[in-house]
């Protein structure tokens, strides 16, 4: 299987905000994608530098929100998967501390911060990687991945390291014990897991760094929890595989027919799925020649590929691990 995007025991993140530019943003170990946010950044704040001296107490303001806006939305607007990695070229301290403290600043529901990140720098981890994540070469080249695991195990170990379940406790309260985490917890954890994934994949642009997800870190549920100690109440939802792009990235296209459905969930039409199937053709041209050969890929790459297969069994492994019934490590 390809990565996710087609169109990841670390000391803990930074405690205070990082130096965007000291971290490497617009410096030597940026790419073009760093470049033009930079530059976009400058020349929105010289363009008001006229209006300044006249009134600079009401432009100043404006000035600097309009300019970390513009900034932070073109670096969303060029980012794409990066999979070729730069030889030799290091993440610096500065970059893992940037990616890391922006991870930690993801919203979490009741900063409760139901993931943990597993930092993996060695190599023969990265390898094992490779294979276990449906053989992809590329990813034993990146020299750093972090992998974000949906986690309720370090409430468990909370819940029960202040007392809630002890007797006592549970008299004072009329709440019995319960030592397992259900579909509630999952359904909030997943979102704070993929927000902190995301935020680190921005921070990581903002600093020089490209990125890929890796969705298949869930398969081959027995052999990843055993690499990774992963304990109940755990599932690794994302990967990221990171490192200094060895070439510019060209922004990928992706799809927005039938994407935006005002004020109800809409099944589309007819015409709207023509259009979707032009849309997507269009993107994918030359591989698509015909009408409607994209879909027909996807259908066969990936919705009735093997990976997929093994992608639901490993899945179904993952549930039964979080909620205790079958786990895959002691």
């Amino acid at each position: 299987m390809e990565a996710v995007e087609k169109s990841g025991q670390t000391a803990g993140p930074a405690a205070v905000p990082v130096d965007v530019a000291a971290a490497g943003a617009c410096g030597a170990g940026a790419d073009a994608a760093t470049a033009n946010v930079c530059g976009a950044a400058a020349s929105t704040c010289a363009g008001a530098a006229a209006a300044a001296d006249a009134c600079p107490d009401a432009v100043a303001a404006p000035c600097e929100a309009t300019a970390a806006g513009r900034a932070a939305l073109d670096l969303i607007e060029q980012r794409s998967s990066t999979r070729q990695f730069a030889r030799n070229t290091p993440v610096t301290d500065e970059q893992r501390a940037a990616v890391l403290h922006a991870a930690s600043r993801a919203p979490s529901a009741g900063a409760m911060m139901m993931y943990s990140i597993i930092d993996i720098q060695a190599q023969e981890t990265l390898d094992r990687l490779a294979v276990l994540c449906d053989n992809q070469p590329f990813i034993a080249t990146a020299p750093w991945a972090l992998i974000f695991v949906v986690d309720y195990a370090k409430w468990i170990d909370l819940f029960e390291h202040v007392g809630c379940f002890d007797p006592a406790f549970v008299q004072e309260t009329g709440r019995a014990p319960r030592r397992t985490p259900g579909l509630g917890e999952l359904g909030i954890a997943l979102q704070d897991t993929v927000i902190a994934a995301q935020s680190a994949v921005i921070a990581a642009e903002a600093v020089g760094l490209g990125s890929c997800y890796i969705g298949d870190i869930v398969e081959n549920a027995e052999e990843v929890a055993q690499l990774l100690d992963l304990p109940p109440y755990t599932l690794p939802l994302s990967m990221l595989v990171l490192g200094v792009p060895a070439k510019a990235r060209p922004a990928t296209l992706h799809p927005v027919e039938n994407l935006v459905m005002p004020e109800r969930y809409r099944r589309a039409d007819a015409a709207t799925l023509d259009r979707q199937v032009a849309e997507m053709d269009a993107m994918f041209r030359p591989h698509a020649r015909t009408a409607g050969e994209r879909v027909c890929d996807i259908y066969a790459r990936k919705h009735t590929s093997p990976f997929m297969a093994e992608m639901g069994r490993s899945m179904s492994c993952w549930l039964k691990n979080w909620t205790g019934e079958a786990p895959l490590q002691g």
